[in-house]
């Protein structure tokens, strides 16, 4: 019975001490630590922030199609989503000749599905002058994001 308690306090010493050292080695490492970055950063329009969900569904009637993320308490509505700043010049000025005020934000998303439905949408936004057309891209943009969103990460 000794033998083996003896035994377990030097397989518990040695392990501290190995555990340690390579803790101490990654910790000291300056190279790159990251395996992969398999996200885009993509621009997204938001329209407004609202502070409950029914001021923002009253604020929005006359938006044609939007999305929102709820952030501490916070209603955040966006109305347009690209990757490219060509578009996101179209889009704004889209936005702004409806009236609207807008402002971009940047964000990381890392679903390889939604990236290529949007790569191809930005191709047909960024061959497009027309209202009607950019309209229906941005709204096809923001139910592909709805629709991929569950299955982000």
């Amino acid at each position: 019975m000794r033998k083996y308690i003896l035994s377990s306090f030097v397989a518990l010493f040695v392990g501290f001490f190995l555990a340690k050292f390579f803790l101490e080695q990654y910790d000291s490492y300056e190279g790159i630590k990251f395996t992969s970055n398999t996200g885009e950063t993509l621009y997204f329009i938001r329209y407004n922030t609202y502070s409950s969900e029914e001021e923002m569904e009253k604020k929005t009637l006359s938006l044609p199609n939007y999305i929102y993320q709820e952030d501490k308490g916070k209603y955040i509505v966006y109305v347009g989503i690209t990757k490219d700043p060509k578009n996101l010049i179209k889009l704004t000025n889209y936005y702004s000749s409806l009236g609207y005020t807008t402002y971009t934000e940047e964000f990381l998303v890392t679903n390889q599905s939604f990236l290529k439905e949007l790569e191809n949408y930005d191709q047909i936004l960024s061959s497009t002058e027309d209202d009607v057309v950019i309209a229906s891209i941005a709204s096809q943009v923001l139910e592909k994001y709805e629709e991929f969103h569950g299955s982000e990460d």
